[in-house]
């Protein structure tokens, strides 16, 4: 039964993705009817059109589903394998330590000599390193303790936004696009970025998937796993490593988002229960169309100011987690 509802929630948001991309491409400041969009996308139509649609809107609209699927993807692995379905991508601190590399380029004004993909190169490899001390830190007696990974993770990324504190005093000038980058938005979405930022998303996101079987019995309790044949040690380090990997790069291009690596996983593991094998592709395919629709909306609503989608998802993550606690504790 549940087998069948996954083919069948998978089906309907595959096919929800599709028309969502399509009306992302329809929408905007400048309103693209669908014949004209079919006839630029086939390179017959005028070439301002066509600049509208494969220079801004198409990258931007595959970097909100990639950005979407890879948070979806990743919060779904971890809550796994924290066993806490509040989980999200950045409770590792790779986020914090991102966004120090990517306010430590603005600073150094990266941005106004042509170097803004070096901008996001520095906040993924920020990331890693971050990662990189974190897993060094919590190694106990020659294994990875999760309950010390977890307090060092969030410990430093607490450090980490006292560092990000003092370059936005610094920033002067640059505040604001710092700023706009830790809310999370998608401006700055090209094909350079979407070209680099998609392998180490990808690579991460299928090394978890391979790990699927073996999250579904760790659930169950690390000792039931062990005795069932699971390597705990290289289920945790493929897991953390592999999810910080692809988190990294979406943070690298698209800064922090929100509530999206959480909500979806959280709740569709709901409706189509604790099989990873089938709840990370649908988080991944929630995560997307959530994403979309909210860089949509972001740079639409207040036309024609564009807000950061960060604000967007919060907006509508705090509420859901508000409610989602109250109906757990049955209030």
């Amino acid at each position: 039964m549940r087998r069948r509802r996954a083919w069948a929630l998978g089906i309907g948001l595959l096919s929800v993705l599709g028309a969502s991309i399509v009306a992302s491409l329809l929408i905007g400041a400048v309103p693209i009817a669908p014949a004209v969009l079919w006839e630029a996308l086939r390179g017959r139509s005028d070439p301002t059109v066509e600049t509208i649609v494969w220079e801004l809107r198409l990258p931007r609209v595959l970097t909100a589903v990639l950005v979407g699927a890879a948070l979806g993807w990743v919060g779904c692995a971890f809550q796994g394998l924290l066993r806490n379905p509040l989980a999200d991508p950045y409770i590792v601190g790779v986020s914090s330590g991102a966004a120090v590399g990517a306010a430590a380029g603005a600073l150094l004004g990266w941005h106004t000599r042509g170097y803004g993909w070096g901008l996001s190169l520095l906040a993924f490899v920020s990331g890693l390193l971050t990662l990189a001390l974190v897993l060094a830190l919590s190694r106990q007696g020659g294994q990875l303790r999760i309950p010390t990974f977890v307090l060092v993770g969030v410990s430093l990324s607490a450090s980490l936004w006292g560092v990000i504190t003092l370059l936005l005093v610094l920033a002067g000038e640059d505040l604001s696009r710092v700023l706009y980058w830790l809310m999370g938005g998608l401006l700055n979405a090209d094909w350079q970025r979407l070209r680099w930022a998609s392998l180490p998303a990808l690579l991460g996101c299928f090394a978890l998937w391979a790990q699927a079987r073996a999250l579904n019995l760790y659930t169950a309790g690390e000792e039931t796993a062990a005795h069932l044949g699971v390597n705990l040690e290289r289920l945790k380090w493929v897991v953390l490593v592999a999810g910080s990997l692809a988190t990294a790069a979406t943070v690298a291009i698209a800064g922090i988002i929100g509530f999206v690596g959480w909500m979806t996983p959280h709740l569709l593991r709901r409706l189509v229960g604790g099989d990873h094998r089938w709840l990370m592709p649908l988080s991944a395919l929630g995560g997307a169309v959530l994403l979309l629709w909210a860089d949509t909306l972001a740079r639409t609503l207040a036309r024609p100011t564009e807000l950061p989608v960060g604000v967007v998802t919060a907006l509508v993550g705090a509420p859901l987690f508000v409610w989602v606690m109250r109906r757990e504790r049955g209030l």
